[in-house]
């Protein structure tokens, strides 16, 4: 019963999550069709995650205070709404409007979720548990990449969204039958123990790194599709399979980073992780070819593979139960606010540049979450928790 449940999660995870990946290659491209210009491409491009963000953090404490299951089934209706809204929007504004609709509804399902999973994992095996979720979000990724270009190139932007919103009220129905342990509210003042468990080495670690990589992600994903096809020549197929290249990569990477996570401390993969994506996307602008590109997007891939199960283990596995809702809320407002920041920052250096610039340029923030994971590797509290990982890998042999 219990890897039913889990697995009923994370197929609804996976399809609560489908549909915002799947705009990735195609939101930009999406945006300039309506009629928006490179900045206004840019602010589209970040706004889901400038509503999202708080968005998060506000529905992480709902999910503590009321339970996680309810707040996972309105977000998959709520989204769906608005993924159909995406097919009647054919201006910049309403575009803009639909994607702030879209950033609210997908806030209340990734702290629900994430929590649902931590509250069911233990501290050994928490880099496994979140590999495990973060696989979920991965194959999401793989999937929704792999079918937004096809289905643009062949039938539309229209018909893709209606195929995004179907899948949304499937993942409804599949949520129907979960069931969530026994909770009760939280203590008081969860905003402060929140900020002073933030501020510990380990959580601010993996909070700086997945910001890092989420700041990243959102030139990658404002910048690189019109790199590609203004630059390059490639049309939207093209962009679609490139994209998905990365995203099998960090499928396949989730789980053994989940392990290496469990043995070693998550701080190790997640600065692997961390420095494959720098390289990646400082590269990105010197290719001239699709295979290059393949490999590049792969290295990319790589990281986000081992920083986000590493990450995620990193601000959960020491965090009170009652809280799960509202750390991993946390967690998903400072990886949607990387977007919401790095998409239009960058967009506008492009815009006062070149597109290879603003894509180069956004490599640099690395160096924020590589400071926050060197100053774990340095904290006593990083020695103790490798000792203890330690000690699991040698009970495990």
């Amino acid at each position: 019963m219990a890897r039913l449940r889990t697995l009923n999660l994370l197929v609804a995870t996976m399809l609560g999550t489908m549909d915002s990946n799947a705009l990735v290659p195609v939101i930009a491209l999406y945006a300039q069709h309506v009629g928006a210009d490179l900045l206004t491409i840019g602010i589209i491009v970040g706004l889901f995650s400038a509503v999202h963000a708080p968005a998060n953090l506000l529905f992480g404490r709902v999910a503590d205070r009321f339970g996680r299951k309810l707040p996972l089934q309105v977000g998959l209706l709520w989204d769906s709404v608005s993924l159909f809204l995406y097919s009647l929007a054919t201006t910049p504004l309403t575009l803009a409007l639909v994607r702030v609709s879209h950033g609210i509804g997908s806030g209340l399902v990734g702290p629900s979720s994430m929590a649902l999973m931590a509250d069911t994992s233990t501290t050994e095996r928490k880099g496994r548990a979140m590999a495990l979720y973060g696989m979920s979000l991965a194959l999401a990724v793989v999937i929704g990449f792999g079918i937004a270009g096809p289905i643009v190139a062949r039938l539309g932007y229209s018909v893709l969204f209606y195929v995004l919103s179907a899948g949304l009220l499937a993942g409804f129905v599949i949520a129907a039958p979960l069931s969530e342990p026994p909770h009760k509210a939280p203590r008081a003042m969860p905003w402060r123990r929140l900020i002073s468990y933030a501020g510990r080495p380990s959580p601010a670690a993996g909070y700086a790194a997945i910001f890092s990589l989420y700041f990243i992600l959102g030139a990658f994903v404002a910048l690189v599709p019109l790199h590609l096809q203004q630059e390059l020549g490639y049309g939207a197929l093209a962009v679609g399979l490139s994209f998905t290249a990365f995203a099998i990569l960090s499928l396949l990477l989730h789980y053994p980073a989940g392990i290496l996570a469990d043995r070693y401390g998550p701080a190790t993969p997640a600065t692997i992780g961390l420095v494959a994506v720098a390289i990646a996307m400082a590269c990105i602008p010197l290719l001239r070819d699709l295979p290059t590109l393949l490999v590049l997007m792969a290295l990319f891939g790589v990281g986000h593979g081992f920083i986000f199960p590493s990450a995620s283990a990193l601000v959960s596995r020491g965090a009170d139960p009652e809280q799960h809702g509202l750390v991993t809320g946390l967690f998903y407002a400072l990886l949607v606010a990387g977007v919401a920041f790095g998409a239009p920052i960058m967009a506008a250096v492009a815009s006062l540049s070149t597109f290879g610039t603003g894509i180069w340029a956004s490599a640099w923030i690395s160096l924020l979450g590589l400071a926050f994971l060197g100053r774990a590797f340095a904290s006593p509290e990083s020695a103790t928790l490798g000792a203890i990982h330690a000690a699991s890998a040698n009970e495990l042999k």
